[in-house]
């Protein structure tokens, strides 16, 4: 389902840019097991823990958009895609530091 696993990629790079306050953003993609991964990480503002599940969810955020912009769809659209290739997203942050945000899917 190429276009749909190319949304994920999107939208996870598109946040990693938004809220990654111009630093670098890290990119990986590789085969573990039975699993492909996907891991975005940036060097930005992070995430809250009492924020991290919510922002999977539609039409939330954990900042501003008045700040940043944007719906509040990009995560929950990704959410539902990887839900529905049976696999597994999540996010790794804390505030001030950055997120990582894992895609496992399987092969």
């Amino acid at each position: 389902d190429r276009a749909r696993l190319e949304q994920i990629v999107v939208n996870l790079i598109t946040n990693a840019i938004k809220y990654g306050e111009g630093k670098p953003i890290r990119i990986a993609a590789f085969s573990e097991g039975d699993e492909a991964r996907l891991v975005v990480r940036d060097h930005g503002i992070g995430i809250a823990e009492s924020d991290r599940e919510r922002i999977f969810k539609r039409f939330e955020r954990a900042v501003s958009a008045k700040n940043y912009g944007g719906l509040g769809l990009g995560l929950y659209i990704a959410r539902r895609i990887v839900d529905l290739h049976r696999g597994r997203i999540f996010v790794e942050s804390e505030p001030g530091r950055g997120a990582s945000f894992s895609v496992r899917l399987p092969k």
